[in-house]
């Protein structure tokens, strides 16, 4: 059993089902299992390390470089600009930064697709049952099913998380996996109408609403599903109208709750538009700080040390919340080459996948939404370990599609294969 556990394709899902972060312990989930993502973040810097020494195919692409650049180079600099300007020990900007080290997941994400050789549909469904069992875990957390683990306690993010009175639950478990598995179902939905497919959307719109409670997510998904339906009106009335009429039923089911939830999304709204928020405060400081250091990047400060931009700054200033201006905090007058590196390297990689999926499309549309919205989009430092396999994904397809055979006709010559054949006859 052992050893059918550690087939490549069963290695294959496990690491998708990993890097959803839904065991992990966090300041969000403290019902995880201690020191697990420690832990498994040793294992994916060992096992592409071992990749990088023994497996001379890693080298046949740029991509391996692009991976080192974001998922090392990145991460131990900050930690060094950190360093010079703060007087933070390097150990703590790499404990700081450690989450960057999940880029690597993509030396064995391809790894195991060259050894599997998944169909695009396999590799799909991973994610979506992925998404899934992390939306289960997160009703349950989120219902008080799955208690606290004891003793485990992050007093300073609770400034954030623990006394928000507006939204009080809110957890991010398998967000980004939720996001992904939503574009997949919307453009299975586009070519084939599936009331379970349907049904399955809406589940994961209410984990959304209840769970995530991210405002900018849910902007994303409806600009995602006009993208998405753009050239197909027909499908989208067909999937609106079941959706509504799902909702209308429900509603005279339940009256209360949808009151309850209007109640709230007002309350949110006026939230968004009241003025200047924490965000705004954050930016500012930003800009300020790095152009009275000459604009040179200052790095990122650990919550281990001295309390990091808690004292420094206040509360609520966190660089994960800004997007690319925490990359300028970081980088100062670099950030506009790692950018272009970035994003350029990424996109150059999708459009040389010609066979795109509903799984590669979701990923491609994602991806596209980082670029947009970069103010909040926190992929160059942190999207490696969703980024990471869709790297991955994108270089193996691409190259198992210029690998197929393809059978050039001489002109003006008939060819006689049964569909061209019946074809012909219907003429």
């Amino acid at each position: 059993m052992f050893k059918q556990l550690l087939a490549y394709r069963n290695l294959l899902f496990i690491l998708v089902l990993l890097n959803s972060g839904v065991f992990f312990l966090t300041d969000d989930k403290k019902a995880g299992i201690p020191y697990l993502r420690e832990l498994y973040l040793f294992g994916v810097i060992a096992a592409a390390g071992a990749l990088l020494l023994v497996w001379r195919r890693v080298y046949q692409s740029k991509a391996a470089l692009w991976i080192i650049f974001v998922g090392v180079v990145l991460p131990v600099t900050s930690a060094l600009l950190a360093n010079l300007n703060f007087g933070q020990p390097l150990i703590y900007g790499f404990l700081e930064e450690r989450r960057s080290l999940l880029w690597l997941s993509f030396f064995i994400a391809l790894f195991l697709l060259i050894k599997t050789n998944p169909t695009q549909l396999q590799v799909e469904n991973y994610f979506i049952y992925s998404a899934i069992f992390a939306s289960v875990v997160g009703f349950a957390y989120y219902l008080n099913i799955i208690p606290d683990n004891a003793n485990v306690a992050f007093q300073v993010d609770e400034v954030e998380w623990g006394n928000n009175p507006l939204r009080p639950d809110r957890y991010r478990i398998g967000s980004g996996y939720i996001s992904i598995a939503v574009y997949t179902l919307l453009y299975r939905l586009k070519n084939d109408l599936s009331m379970k497919r349907l049904l399955l959307v809406l589940y994961f719109a209410a984990y959304l609403w209840l769970v995530i409670q991210t405002r900018g997510t849910m902007v994303l998904w409806t600009i995602g599903a006009l993208w998405i339906f753009r050239n197909r009106i027909d499908s989208l009335v067909k999937v609106g109208g079941l959706a509504a009429i799902i909702l209308v039923g429900s509603f005279f089911l339940v009256p209360e709750f949808y009151v309850e939830q209007y109640e709230k999304f007002n309350a949110l709204l006026f939230e968004a538009t009241e003025g200047p928020g924490v965000r705004d405060n954050t930016i500012s400081i930003i800009m300020r700080e790095v152009r009275e250091n000459a604009y040179i990047g200052l790095g990122a400060l650990s919550l281990q040390w001295n309390g990091g931009f808690y004292n420094l700054y206040n509360p609520h200033f966190y660089l994960s919340d800004v997007g690319i201006v925490g990359v300028y905090h970081r980088f100062g007058f670099l950030t506009p080459f790692i950018a272009l590196a970035f994003y350029g390297f990424f996109l150059r990689v999708i459009r040389k996948c010609k066979d795109k999926g509903p799984l590669l499309s979701a990923f491609q549309l994602s991806f596209w939404f980082g670029i947009f919205n970069m103010i909040l989009s926190n992929a160059i430092m942190f999207g490696g370990d969703t980024l990471g396999i869709s790297m991955a994904c994108f270089l193996y397809y691409a190259r198992a599609h210029a690998a197929q055979p393809v059978l050039h006709q001489p002109p003006n010559r008939m060819a006689h294969g049964p569909l061209q054949y019946r074809n012909y006859k219907l003429e």
